[in-house]
């Protein structure tokens, strides 16, 4: 019987011991799947989690590079990228525009670690209610990290990394460095970034001094930027505003009373909220200046703020000037491209710079990036060196068959005038006697003054420069007259007067250059005459505007492949190109014809209400009556040898007298 209860008994062990095994084994298992499970979760929701930055690093998170252009006075005239405010802190904004922002998006702020558990149940309760999304859980701080570090994937993986980033940031910054950072960088619409960009943007205001009404619509957008963007849904974006005021009410943040006075008084949008031009109008210089801001500021800077030269009127005369007369004449004279560039005199700024007719047609910038030859425009560069060697305005050369070397210049017209004083020669561009002078003076001497005042490109020291071979920019060109409008003093054209960041850092100013002479006064005077009478009465005839006085050349490569005017008042030089980007021919475009015409179109805009001065006369001891009387008797003693020789050949149009209609002929 003892033997069978112990049997008993073990057997009873025996199976206790079983079960037990196989609750351990079941239990072992579970936790191993759990363990499994844990993990792969865990993997699953912390895959691609960054890591948290610094404080100074997420001041530049999700920074991207973008350039704001100034115009000359400050104003806005073009933007790329994003908009990026100024950084403002708290105490700088008025104590109701971050009220506004809590009111309707995380009134329990300062209640909450990051996550605010009571508006994730009252959410889920509400949405579950309606059956769609009809209210958000999410905080103030979970706003910000979804901005800066996350992806805009809608999925649990990305609301729970949301969440845990959240929670870290509110262990490393305060309350108010968080509130700070959202509210200058939170987007506000149209690509604008923070409280102070789109106080610029849609004010025309700095976050400092906005009204509660304004601020109010501020905070609005979050929810739905493009929906609520008050440029252009402004009754719907002031109804989210309305809602803002009441949330504030109901948050003792402000009183009934002022609410009533918000409403009472909506903000209004500013005129400048869109670009007051075109940036198709202005995106050669705007790349432009981008390159050089990049130079001057660093490459590294992603924000910038460029304060330029440019004059928004002057710039849209100078492209309706090259849109009114290219577009005229496009097919019969199958001419497709122009440029144009507009200098001060005084202080060598560029006030415009068209750089082509369509800048979504075509980015290359026919004023600063082609380089063409300037034909007969590049002859004021000649005479100048030969003023320096002893030449004067009255030096005679014949017009007549002329060969240098190998080289057999020959005049537009075909024809030979005979003795001609190189101021006739100048006015009425007569290649024989340019050549001539080119090739007396050197073709090195003359390369040499045109790189002193101002020709970057590079100068063949050939015999054809008199006659405007080497290539140019219409830049350079148009720089290099300033020197005879400023007497020979020379003032490096620039486009950018200072650089910022959005911070307010300073980062480039414009040093006040001192001007440079290279070409004596008593000189430039003389070409600036000589350069009157090409408008007076030669071939830039087509340029006068009234009674103002002014000066200029025309240019004409070979073949017609370019078309230049250049030309200068007391106050502006302006310069005019025409041509073709495959360098074919134009049909007989002279720099007399249609850069004449744009030049004067956009000049006399220009010149509305602008004072009338003269320009400069030449020197009293090269213009007093005793030397004029000698010069009038040589004059009149050439014209009667001229007129001997003329009638001997049968001849009747004297050499040199002027024609009774001005010359517009010439090469």
């Amino acid at each position: 019987m003892e033997t069978f209860r112990a049997d008993i008994l073990a057997a009873n062990d025996n199976k206790n011991s079983r079960r037990w095994r196989i609750v351990f084994s079941v239990l072992a298992v579970l936790l191993l799947v759990l363990t499994f499970g844990f993990f792969q979760i865990r993997a699953y929701l912390f895959n691609g989690l960054p890591a948290l930055p610094d404080k100074a690093t997420m001041w530049e998170m999700n920074l991207k590079p973008n350039i704001t252009l100034l115009d000359k006075d400050g104003r806005i005239i073009g933007h790329r990228g994003p908009f990026v405010g100024r950084p403002l802190k708290l105490r700088e904004m008025p104590e109701y525009l971050p009220s506004a922002f809590l009111a309707i998006e995380d009134e329990r702020f300062y209640q909450h670690a990051g996550i605010d558990r009571k508006a994730i149940v009252r959410a889920f309760f509400e949405n579950t209610k309606s059956g769609k999304t009809v209210q958000g859980g999410s905080t103030l701080t979970q706003q910000l990290v979804k901005n800066m570090l996350l992806t805009p994937d809608r999925n649990y993986r990305r609301k729970f990394q949301e969440m845990w980033l959240a929670y870290e940031m509110e262990q490393v910054l305060s309350k108010p460095e968080i509130l700070e950072l959202y509210l200058n960088r939170i987007d506000l619409g149209a690509r604008t970034f923070g409280v102070e960009a789109a106080a610029q943007r849609y004010f025309g205001k700095s976050a400092v001094d906005l009204s509660l009404a304004e601020s109010a619509l501020l905070a609005g957008l979050p929810k739905a930027p493009s929906r609520y963007d008050p440029t252009r849904n402004f009754e719907g974006a002031w109804d989210r505003a309305k809602l803002v005021l009441q949330r504030m009410v109901a948050n003792n943040l402000i009183t009934v009373t002022e609410m009533a006075q918000a409403e009472n008084n909506p903000p209004e949008i500013s005129e400048d909220a869109e670009m007051p031009i075109d940036p198709n109008l202005i995106g050669h210089v705007f790349d432009l200046v981008s390159e050089r801001a990049a130079e001057l500021a660093g490459q590294d800077t992603k924000d910038l703020i460029v304060r330029t030269t440019l004059d928004p009127v002057m710039q849209k005369h100078g492209h309706a000037a090259i849109e009114n007369i290219v577009g005229k004449n496009a097919k019969s004279k199958k001419v497709s491209e122009g440029s144009l560039v507009a200098i001060e005199n005084e202080t060598g700024a560029i006030r415009a710079l068209i750089g082509g007719r369509d800048y979504s047609d075509s980015k290359f910038n026919r004023a600063a990036q082609a380089k063409r030859q300037p034909g007969s425009s590049f002859k004021a560069f000649v005479y100048a060196a030969a003023l320096e060697e002893g030449y004067s305005p009255g030096t005679v050369r014949i017009d007549q068959p002329t060969t240098i070397g190998e080289w057999s210049p020959e005049n537009y017209t075909k024809r030979f005038r005979g003795p001609l004083t190189i101021r006739e020669a100048l006015k009425l561009s007569i290649n024989t006697v340019a050549a001539q002078v080119g090739a007396e003076v050197g073709p090195t001497q003359v390369a040499a003054l045109a790189r002193r005042f101002g020709i970057t490109t590079q100068m063949r020291p050939h015999y054809s420069i008199a006659l405007g071979a080497s290539e140019v920019t219409l830049v350079d060109m148009t720089g290099a007259f300033t020197v005879f409008a400023n007497e020979g003093v020379k003032r490096t054209p620039f486009v950018i007067t200072s650089i910022a960041n959005t911070k307010g850092d300073v980062l480039f100013t414009r040093k006040s250059i001192q001007p440079e002479r290279v070409y004596a006064a008593k000189y430039a005077r003389q070409m600036t005459s000589m350069l009157r009478d090409v408008v007076a009465t030669g071939t830039g005839h087509g340029a006068k505007i009234g009674s103002r006085e002014l000066a200029g050349k025309t240019g004409t490569s070979q073949d017609h492949r370019d078309a230049w005017f250049v030309g200068f008042s007391a106050d502006y030089t302006a310069g005019v190109w025409m041509g073709n980007d495959d360098n074919s021919p134009m049909v007989k475009v002279t720099g007399g014809l249609l850069p004449v015409d744009v030049w004067k179109q956009f000049m006399r805009q220009i010149h509305k209400g602008v004072k009338h001065k003269p320009l400069t006369p030449p020197d009293s001891d090269l213009a007093d009556s005793p030397r004029e009387e000698l010069m009038d008797f040589y004059a009149g003693l050439l014209q009667d040898l001229v007129s001997e020789r003329d009638l001997a050949a049968g001849i009747t149009t004297a050499a040199i007298s002027p024609p009774p209609q001005p010359i517009t002929a010439e090469n």
